[in-house]
């Protein structure tokens, strides 16, 4: 099922858990951006107790990084895993995320976990060197791209010419 509309204020923060209730949704996937305001709103998740969830099992993340208060926010109030995983409309698949379903990976909050089939990522610092682990630098995908980037990289490359 797809939902198009605004988290909050249509008419209120409870839009989501009211979905999923009415459908009987048992995996959501959302941008934490959008939970970031139903957290603003509610933020005691009142709304969220309003609806049975029950049947949901997980929530997936993706879009943007999720911010750790976030993902601890809404552990606290749905009991369930918050998957977080790194990817854009334009990259057609995940960059890295937690296969969970092949191989469920611990969850370390602010982290989408590995690189997914098709993409070798790097960190590297401003020399261009790969930094150690837990160290901050610049995210990098390494060439070839997957196949899924092909059409993207063509429109990309029309604008470039």
């Amino acid at each position: 099922m797809l939902y198009e509309g605004k988290p909050v204020g249509t008419p209120d923060a409870g839009a989501f858990w009211r979905v999923i209730n009415e459908y009987d949704v048992k995996v959501f996937f959302t941008a934490p951006t959008a939970l970031r305001a139903v957290k603003r709103e509610d933020p005691k998740g009142k709304f969220i107790k309003k609806d049975s969830i029950s049947n949901l099992k997980a929530l997936f993340l993706a879009g943007e990084r999720a911010d750790p208060d976030t993902v601890l926010w809404l552990e606290e109030k749905l009991s369930i895993p918050i998957i977080d995983h790194w990817w854009q409309t334009e990259t057609g698949w995940p960059i890295a995320a937690n296969p969970i379903g092949i191989e469920n990976m611990p969850i370390k909050k602010g982290s989408p976990t590995v690189a997914m089939p098709g993409y070798e990522i790097k960190v590297l610092d401003l020399q261009g060197q790969e930094v150690k682990r837990n160290d901050l630098g610049a995210i990098c995908i390494k060439l070839p791209l997957p196949p899924v980037l092909f059409a993207y990289l063509m429109e990309c490359k029309r604008e470039v010419y």
